[in-house]
């Protein structure tokens, strides 16, 4: 059969449509390894403990169940999470057998969100750094629980989001999303102070264009699930959301499994221990910051992201907390990939 291509006219096609054909390959190659990941978390949590997991997931398709039930959540069963997440769990497990797709469905995050990365990171560095970045992510979430199910990765994608359009002017928007990632982690509102300081550092417009579109989503979400729950139920909701906070600082919440070290010397162990398991980014990271410092508003609003998000590693030492942080450390060191 006659070849109709001749060389020249595939590489014509591909320099004509070269940013579509970088695209596919990133989206593979992240795909790829994500899929390598997930199949190896499978065979590992189906053939010995499920330890490593955690007892969240379980929680969360529990109050799905619940919701799918006719049940009243935060009435006939109680977590401490925004009501966003349940009903989106609730939503998937409305079209798939609970707990069936966990990893597909965290695994879709987790990529979309290295696609996120790679953008921020091709954006502000170039290519190899945007891409490094994104790569750099998939993989140290893996030791942190990234590819189990928790409200973080979720959040993670609805921030990055956030700081492309904070990044780009649109601070209303990046509130919206602000707002939307508080109804899957109640943290996520600590992405106020470093996109308030991307908009006062460039001396653009008034705090109320970022923080009222959030409070707007919140009030949203909590006023649909008063209209369908009433009022005792959407009570319960808020205490459990936000009322919960001094309680779960204390480490004595009750009727949830729940874990606070009990002097100085545990915490300091805990956070070490956690250290170790993220220590080749976060080390990347330091170097970096050390030899390059933050040259630009936007940078000094990546430290701010990891600065904010690391300080909850105080609260609980759990695995999954450093989830938040990641994203922006990944970007930070490999910063040092750039050609810009």
């Amino acid at each position: 059969m006659k070849n109709i291509f001749h060389r020249e006219d595939v590489v014509r096609i591909y320099h004509r449509h070269r940013r579509l054909f970088s695209w596919i390959a990133v989206v593979l190659s992240y795909s790829l390894v994500a899929a390598i990941i997930a199949s190896l978390i499978f065979i590992l949590t189906n053939t010995g403990t499920n330890a490593w997991a955690g007892v969240d997931g379980e929680r969360f398709h529990y109050m799905a169940e619940v919701i799918l039930s006719g049940l009243t959540p935060y009435v006939d069963y109680i977590d401490p999470k925004p009501p966003l997440l349940y009903f989106t769990i609730a939503g998937i497990d409305l079209l798939t057998p609970p707990g069936s797709v966990d990893i597909v469905v965290v695994s879709l995050l987790n990529i979309l969100s290295a696609l996120l990365i790679r953008k921020i990171g091709r954006d502000e560095y170039g290519e190899i750094a945007g891409y490094s970045a994104g790569m750099l992510f998939l993989v140290a979430s893996v030791l942190v629980q990234g590819f189990f199910l928790f409200s973080e990765q979720f959040v993670v994608v609805l921030l990055l989001l956030g700081f492309i359009l904070a990044r780009d002017h649109h601070y209303a928007y990046a509130g919206l999303l602000v707002g939307l990632a508080c109804g899957y982690k109640q943290y996520a509102a600590l992405a106020f102070i470093p996109f308030l300081y991307l908009m006062y550092s460039r001396k653009e417009g008034p705090w109320y264009l970022l923080v009222l579109p959030a409070a707007a989503v919140i009030t949203s979400i909590f006023g649909l699930f008063y209209i369908f729950y009433g009022q005792a139920a959407t009570l319960n909701a808020l205490v459990w959301t936000f009322g919960i906070g001094p309680t779960y600082l204390q480490g004595a919440t009750a009727g949830v499994p729940d874990y606070h070290a009990t002097s100085i010397i545990g915490l300091a162990i805990n956070v070490l221990a956690s250290v170790v398991m993220v220590f080749p980014t976060l080390l990347f990271a330091l170097a970096s910051i050390a030899r390059r410092g933050f040259r630009t508003r936007e940078e000094r609003t990546l430290g701010l992201l990891v600065l904010v998000f690391l300080s909850t590693i105080l609260i609980r030492q759990y695995l999954h907390y450093w989830i938040l942080a990641l994203p922006f450390l990944a970007l930070l060191a490999c910063r040092e990939f750039s050609d810009k």
